[in-house]
């Protein structure tokens, strides 16, 4: 099966508040420059970069200072900047792919695929393809980077609910979420994510049983209930060895096999709505490698027409 005929249109969000190493804000240029927007086919649309959010009007949130999220009012900004550009996109008949930015931007584009499905009537999928589980809260993460919190907090799990205020977005089901390529959890956000339930396939279990093994139950999963499925691809699931211009390396990572079988299968499952793409730093990035090879699998999801005629 092939993608629907939703047209993809990209946007930046250039900001790296959530992380601890600054950079990846340049990610959104780098990924222009490596040639993302012919890589995502034709019919595909640049939608420019968001400009930098004005501040939150009353903005507040209890926050302890034993249990802190870093830059949360900005990182909120942001977040609701990005759930608006999407929302947009996709009311229109889009396929909205952020280019990020660090992960916690993606508090307002799967937001925005949550609203969007929920509109339908239809389930939200999640596919976070990462080196890390992003499940800790404000009380459990070491850091207190937003960017290892986000996918705890989209579902529904406490702490970062002021990001959306007033207006938070159905949360997404753990058990509908499958964590692709981890290698570095702490123990209480392990601990999190079986109590509730997520999917999680890390690295060795995939190197010995194989990418469709881990992936094509999930997929068969989110074809049976209809639902809509939201990619979020972290650059740092690859090997390091592969694509060094993440802040947050993790050895042992998804090689480039991997990773295209993992993309053509998401794309051969023709439920996808949605797409991030985050953590490029180029500033630690060799000779671009990491953003030329990061837009090269992008075209295992949005294939040119005479590679998905031959597919069909």
């Amino acid at each position: 099966m092939e993608r629907s005929g939703r047209f993809p249109v990209m946007f930046g969000a250039a900001m790296d508040l959530g992380a601890s190493r600054r950079g990846a804000a340049a990610g959104p240029a780098a990924l222009r420059h490596a040639g993302l927007l012919r890589a995502l086919g034709p019919g595909a649309r640049d939608g420019g970069d968001l400009p930098r959010p004005a501040p939150l009007p009353g903005f507040s949130h209890i926050q302890p200072a034993h249990q802190p999220a870093h830059h949360l009012d900005e990182i909120a900004a942001w977040a609701r900047a990005v759930q608006a550009r999407a929302e947009g996109i996709l009311a229109e008949g889009g396929l909205p792919v952020l280019l990020g930015g660090d992960h916690s931007l993606p508090l307002g584009s799967v937001a925005a695929s949550a609203r969007h499905a929920a509109a339908l009537g239809r389930p939200l999928f999640v596919l976070w393809i990462d080196a890390h589980g992003d499940f800790n809260t404000p009380a459990t993460s070491p850091s207190g980077n937003v960017h290892g919190m986000t996918l705890a907090a989209l579902c529904g799990e406490p702490g970062l609910g002021p990001v959306w205020g007033a207006a938070a977005p159905p949360p997404v089901d753990p058990r509908r979420v499958q964590i692709l390529g981890a290698r570095d959890l702490d123990d209480a956000e392990a601990e999190l994510l079986a109590a509730r339930g997520a999917g999680l396939t890390a690295m060795p279990v995939l190197r010995a049983g194989g990418v469709a093994a881990a992936l094509l139950p999930f997929l068969a999963h989110v074809a049976a209930e209809g639902g809509l499925l939201h990619l979020s691809f972290d650059v740092d699931a690859l090997d390091p060895e592969l694509a060094p211009g993440v802040g947050t390396p993790v050895p042992a990572g998804m090689s480039l096999a991997e990773a295209a079988t993992a993309l053509a299968l998401v794309r051969e499952s023709g439920c996808l709505a949605a797409l991030d793409i985050v953590e490029l730093n180029p500033a630690l990035d060799r000779d671009a490698c990491s953003a030329h090879l990061t837009v090269a699998l992008m075209t295992e999801l949005f294939p040119p027409p005479h590679r998905a005629r031959r597919a069909a």
